[in-house]
Order: structure tokens, then C-alpha cells, then sequence
């Protein structure tokens, strides 16, 4: 189920497609089952009716669900209460583009209300599209997050790039994640990697992406009834959380014996750091902005335990001098961003490599002051509680557990005096 499998259905609007991510939730939309039932769409039902039932463990829902006041689910507000600022503006950003994706699928079903004429349910109508009604959005929320959980790249357009690379696919999306070697590899289609290939004596047909073929990851033995694993990429546990709705799993310790990594984001941190610096604060983020290197800064606990060198080339320059900054004289810092030289000099290297610890101890207290929070919460069961909310509880504990232990490694590595 892609963009070209549903284009007939879902003719443009004033020259205009839907996105992949609006036409395909916008399907699902109009053919969801009804409570335990199954799907009556003619040419999808089947597969719609594998389809997870509900999202309610999924940060996203929570998110909705706070802007449309429904309170259906109280715990889940607390745990948003509770979240890593980082995530928190992860999960922020993710709500911006479902709601985004909401207000054209409004629009586009408003504009040619015969779209509702082809779905399987019988509570639709374009009154609801057009009023955006809480109970039609928070069917959305469903089909949107199958689309975003579920879809996987696959080569429908002659750019590799290209947005409309995307499909939900039958039986392969079961595949959970796993956070180390994938059990099954895709191999792509042969012709759509050609697409792109400069034209040659023989020409390829353009055919629909074609077959997905897998082989078995020949690093890794697999025993008989085995669940196969799919990695989903290299994310951090950040990501995952807010994209998917859970984290990688891993012990106390194993960040700082490496062996697994972990990311934490220092954005919110950084700026306070800056906005301290008065009245050239925005002078500075003027220049990083020019330079690409304002924001997406992180910290990382792979070995040895280093801060991203976005983060160092930000902190560099928010110990320059002021009156430098201000008179745009920053000539020694952007030659060391352009490896004209290894440093400013052994003072500057010292002073932001000092801001970086108090970066570490600021996230190691508010880490621990949260662990403490929601290990309280842990030690009062409480009757009624979802069913997964325990789940979750350990997920966003795990974040915090995860920022705790990166600084910590970062802070060894600086008091250490590893070079970055």
C-alpha cells in the first residue's frame, strides 16, 4: 500500500498530491475497523485488519489527546510531565507534523467529499472532515501512527531520495527492532537501483519497485523457531521513544563498560549557556547559523566518551572573546572549523572543555532527581493502571537512566583529559 498503488483513488487536488504519509493514513482512515472487527475494504481489508488496534502506549496519542483535553487516559499525561526536555521537544516536532498531515487530509476531503463515498465505514461523512471532530482525529492519530511506525523504504521514484520511497508492506511489517545485527538483510530490486544509473547501451525498464527479496545475516546463527529481527537503523533510544514508542534495552553499566552506545541531547542546556552570554547571544547564534552548526548537539557514551564535534565547535566559539564576537572578528575559530588550525589556543581549550563538565553535572542532576521521581511512583502500585503502563514507566525511566550515565562518561572523559 503506497502513493502509486492508491493514486487512482486519491486523485490531486488543484494539481496537487497528497504526501505518501497522508494518502496512505487517510486510507486507512476510511476503512478502519470497527472495535474488534475487521476491515471492510475491498482490496486492503485483509492486511488493514492485521494492523495493531490502538496506539494508547504511544507518546504521540498522549500528545493529541492533551490537545483535544480528552481525559482518557490521566497516567499518560503524567508520564509527558515526566520526559527528557530533549524528548520532550522531539515529541513536539512529531506532533507538529501529524497535525500538519491532519489539516491537509482535512482540507483535501473537504475540497472532493466523493473521497468519503469510497470508504467501508458507515460514521464517515465530510461534515467530520470539515469540523475535524475529536473522535475522527483520534482515528487519525491510528492510521497516522501505522503509517510512521510501520512504512518502509522502497524505491518507487527515479530519485533515491525521493519522499514518495515509501510503502506499508504485508508479513514484513511484523518485524521488530533490534538494537545489534539484523537478522534478515532487504536486498532492494535490481532495475529500481538502476533508475538512477546514467543511461547505458541497454535500457531498463521502470517498473513498481518489483520484488523484496531477503537473505539471512551470515554473522548471525539463527535456531529453529526463532522471532527474526529487523534493525531499523542506527536511532538513538530518544528517537525510537518518540517515533516508535519504545526504547533499546539495556542494564545499568553497560554504557559506561561500552557495550552499547547511547546519545543524549544537550540542546536546551547549551542555549541557556549562550542566552548568559547578554546581549551577544544572538550574535553568536547568527554566525553558528551561517556555519550549520547551530543546534543538534550531543553527547556520547561509545568509547572513549566524547561530545559531538558540533557540540565542541558551539562551546569553542561561545568562549571566544566578546568584543571579537560582536565585531564578527572570529577568524581564529572558523580557521579551526575549517581544520586551518587544531586550536585557539591551550586557555580557550580549557575554558570550554570547563563549560562542557557543568553541561555533565547539570544532566547528572537533573537525571538523578528524576530516577528518584519515577522510582517513587514505582513503589506506589496504584489499581486500575493500563496495561502498559509499567512498560512504558521503564521506558522513560530508561531515558533518564541513559542521560545520567552518558554525562557521567563525559565528565570522566574531560576530568580524564581525553582529547576530543
Amino acid at each position: 500500500m503506497n502513493s502509486r498503488t492508491l493514486s487512482a483513488t486519491y486523485p490531486p487536488l488543484q494539481g496537487q498530491y497528497l504526501s505518501p504519509t497522508q494518502v496512505i493514513s487517510l486510507h486507512l482512515l476510511l476503512h478502519k475497523p470497527h472495535d474488534g472487527g475487521e476491515s471492510h475494504d475491498s482490496r486492503f481489508g485483509s492486511y488493514i485488519s492485521t494492523l495493531p488496534r490502538d496506539f494508547d502506549s504511544h507518546p504521540l496519542t498522549w500528545s493529541v489527546n492533551k490537545h483535544l483535553q480528552t481525559n482518557s487516559n490521566p497516567k499518560a499525561q503524567e508520564l509527558l510531565g515526566h520526559l527528557p526536555p530533549s524528548v520532550s521537544s522531539s515529541l513536539q516536532a512529531l506532533t507538529a507534523r501529524f497535525w500538519e498531515d491532519w489539516d491537509a487530509v482535512r482540507k483535501y476531503v473537504t475540497a472532493l467529499p466523493m473521497i468519503c463515498d469510497s470508504s467501508s465505514r458507515q460514521d464517515i461523512d465530510v461534515d467530520r472532515f470539515r469540523l475535524g471532530d475529536s473522535a475522527l482525529t483520534t482515528d487519525y492519530v491510528w492510521a497516522w501512527l501505522n503509517v510512521n511506525t510501520r512504512c518502509i523504504y522502497y524505491r518507487l521514484d527515479p530519485s533515491v531520495s525521493s519522499p514518495l520511497n515509501m510503502t506499508l508492506c504485508p508479513i514484513l511489517d511484523f518485524a521488530n527492532h533490534a538494537p545489534t545485527a539484523t537478522h534478515i538483510k532487504p536486498v532492494l530490486p535490481l532495475d529500481s537501483e538502476l533508475w538512477a544509473a546514467p543511461t547505458g547501451p541497454r535500457k531498463h525498464t521502470k517498473r513498481l519497485g518489483g520484488d523484496y527479496a531477503f537473505t539471512s545475516n551470515c554473522e548471525t546463527t539463527i535456531p529453529p523457531d526463532t522471532e527474526l529481527f529487523l534493525r531499523y537503523g542506527s536511532h538513538p533510544n530518544r528517537k525510537l521513544f518518540v517515533e516508535y514508542g519504545f526504547t533499546n534495552t539495556w542494564h545499568e553499566g553497560d554504557l559506561q563498560r561500552g557495550r552499547c552506545d547511547g546519545e543524549v541531547d544537550v540542546q536546551d542546556i547549551v542555549e541557556e549557556h549562550f542566552k548568559a552570554k547578554g546581549p551577544i547571544a544572538d550574535t553568536m547564534r547568527r554566525i553558528l547559523d551561517e556555519e550549520g552548526y547551530w543546534g543538534d548537539w550531543t553527547m556520547h557514551a561509545s568509547p572513549p566518551a566524547h561530545p559531538s564535534y558540533r557540540l565542541i565547535t558551539a562551546l569553542r566559539l561561545l568562549h571566544c572573546k566578546d568584543d571579537d564576537v560582536q565585531h564578527d572578528r572570529v577568524g581564529h575559530w572558523k580557521a579551526v572549523v575549517l581544520g586551518e588550525q587544531a586550536i585557539i589556543s591551550q586557555e580557550h581549550e580549557q575554558a570550554w572543555r570547563n563549560t562542557l563538565l557543568k553541561i555533565c553535572e547539570t544532566l547528572i542532576e537533573r537525571a538523578n532527581s528524576n530516577i528518584v521521581g519515577l522510582n517513587e511512583r514505582t513503589l506506589r502500585p496504584e489499581h486500575g493502571l493500563p496495561d502498559w503502563y509499567e512498560w512504558m514507566l521503564g521506558n522513560v525511566r530508561r531515558l533518564w537512566l541513559e542521560e545520567l550515565e552518558v554525562a557521567s562518561c563525559v565528565a570522566q572523559s574531560v576530568q580524564s583529559g581525553v582529547e576530543f
